[in-house]
């Protein structure tokens, strides 16, 4: 199993995120984990993306 995998499969869940502005991007992925959840996913449906 690669990493990513394995990361998801301990987490059970990947949080689903929409960042309208990119300078969002840092403070969110640092915000998930300190909060202990160090992965999601980016939808790419804004121009942020």
């Amino acid at each position: 199993m690669d990493k990513i995998s394995k990361v998801i499969e301990d987490y059970g869940i990947v949080p689903v995120v929409r960042i309208e502005k990119a300078q969002d991007a840092l403070p969110l992925g640092n915000a998930l984990c300190e909060g202990d959840l160090p992965l999601a996913e980016i939808t790419f449906r804004t121009a942020a993306a």
